[in-house]
């Protein structure tokens, strides 16, 4: 039997080796069992919790749709997922496929192993962040600092009495700290956040990133309270479970909600105090000013040209100010573009369309691209429409099948016709279902292609830029 091994580790904490251990181990079981390792997939320090982040997973179940083996062998089912849709997903794709899931832990899978594995994964899941966020409680109630660092402090790594490595300890970084007193006192003079950032940049002095300084990077969120001028950690205080994370389970990315300020944790800790009360109370009072105004909202509906307009001086991102207007970000934000020219968004997308026209109105051989192309779309959309009515037309042969065999069952007399009539019931109404869908993907009457492309083509090409009336 041809069989593929996979393997996987979930954390950059772990060791790569982790990797080679389990293909080992699979390896020398598929000899024992006497079969053939044919291909091997792997993922590196990628959870498990989503399947869509994993591509060693992904180009497995694609080869073996593909037919290009006949079983996976991994370590254990959680190396597969610990996520309870993920793990019947792949297991009901590879069983689709004719391929068998074998693991060293409990051995052939079948759909038992899927429900009672695949919930004992989700609640270690569960119960392992249950436990993270209690020992990131107990460091803040010991002072330390639960997450990552912050601009103004230095990391401090030290080993304990009983030889473990105490994490969590912070300490003031000197010239930091100035670049941050620096920002609230003028702040609090009435410098605004992008003129504090162009200052900085003139000055050569590095952002928290270690690159330019961005006014948002100042000002921060209002709601969550993040950004130089709204970390309370500069006031000696440490708050913890202000916001949570879930996983978005059709992107499998994480998203962020705020928690309820009953929620939240805070711990007075003098030691990394870098702002005096007067400062804190005179900037947050000067940013209550602003608190109540909408403000210079974000341009959220795209426009034609979001994202490739490129300053000619700077080479940095032009985007939309005053709602109609490109201009040059860098100068906006950061101070660094000297660029005074802005232009306005229907004009510029005025001029790319009417350049686009006439090069696509000077050259012939596009308009046979043009042809050959539309040509190949319908042709793939006819192949499609055909194989689904297809299936449509054999999953309607099978529903007449069983309403024969359930009409015959109750002119025999055999057994209890009620419960035979509900399911004929059910029946009935799935092949209507059927009939109703195969009359709309029926391929007949067949769609014919206008001989005159080129004149459906240069009308296509005459409407850019036309505006819907």
């Amino acid at each position: 039997m041809r069989a593929a091994v996979y393997a996987r580790y979930s954390s950059d904490l772990q060791s790569s080796a982790s990797i080679d251990d389990q293909v080992r181990l699979c390896r020398e079981r598929a000899a024992q069992l006497g079969h053939d390792v044919v291909e091997v997939f792997s993922d590196y320090a990628i959870s498990a919790s989503t399947l869509r982040n994993r591509p060693g997973m992904m180009a497995l179940m694609e080869a073996a749709r593909q037919g290009q083996f006949d079983l996976v062998i991994a370590e254990a089912l959680d190396r597969v997922s610990r996520d309870q849709e993920d793990v019947a997903g792949i297991f009901k794709r590879l069983t689709h496929a004719d391929v068998g899931l074998f693991t060293l832990s409990e051995g052939l899978i079948n759909e038992l192993h899927v429900g009672l594995k695949g919930t004992m994964n989700a609640l270690f899941l569960k119960d392992l962040a249950q436990k993270t966020k209690r020992g990131q409680r107990g460091r803040v109630e010991a002072g330390k600092i639960p997450g990552g660092n912050s601009y103004g402090y230095t990391m401090i790594r030290r080993i304990g009495e009983d030889g473990s490595l105490i994490r969590g300890e912070r300490s003031v970084h000197p010239e930091q700290a100035n670049v941050i007193r620096r920002i609230f006192a003028a702040y609090a003079d009435g410098i605004s956040p992008r003129a504090i950032a162009a200052a900085l940049n003139r000055e050569g002095i590095p952002s928290p990133r270690g690159g330019l300084w961005n006014a948002s990077t100042i000002n921060g969120s209002r709601q969550r309270r993040n950004g130089i001028l709204n970390n309370e950690l500069y006031l000696g205080r440490i708050t913890y479970n202000r916001q949570r994370f879930v996983k978005d389970p059709d992107t499998g990315k994480r998203v962020s909600r705020l928690n309820p300020e009953s929620l939240w944790v805070t711990k007075e800790v003098d030691d990394l105090r870098i702002i005096d009360d007067e400062t804190w109370a005179a900037t947050q009072a000067l940013r209550g000013r602003f608190s109540s105004q909408a403000g210079n909202k974000r341009q959220t509906k795209k426009r034609l040209l979001s994202g490739l307009v490129r300053c000619a001086c700077c080479g940095g991102a032009m985007t939309i100010v005053n709602r109609e207007r490109y201009s040059c970000s860098a100068k906006r934000e950061r101070g660094t573009c000297n660029n005074p020219i802005s232009i306005s968004a229907e004009e510029l997308e005025t001029r790319i369309l009417n350049g686009l026209k006439q090069i696509l109105f000077g050259r012939e051989e596009l308009i046979t691209e043009f042809a050959a192309t539309f040509r190949a779309e319908v042709d793939r959309l006819r192949r499609t429409r055909h194989q689904s009515a297809k299936i449509l037309r054999k999953d309607l042969d099978k529903v007449n099948r069983s309403t024969e065999r359930a009409i015959t069952f109750i002119l025999e007399g055999d057994g209890d016709p009620g419960s035979v009539r509900q399911k004929l019931a059910e029946l009935e109404a799935r092949k209507r279902d059927l009939e109703r869908s195969l009359n709309q993907a029926d391929p007949t009457p067949t769609l014919e292609i206008h001989p005159n492309l080129g004149e459906l083509y240069r009308r296509k090409v005459s409407e850019l830029g036309k505006r819907p009336v």
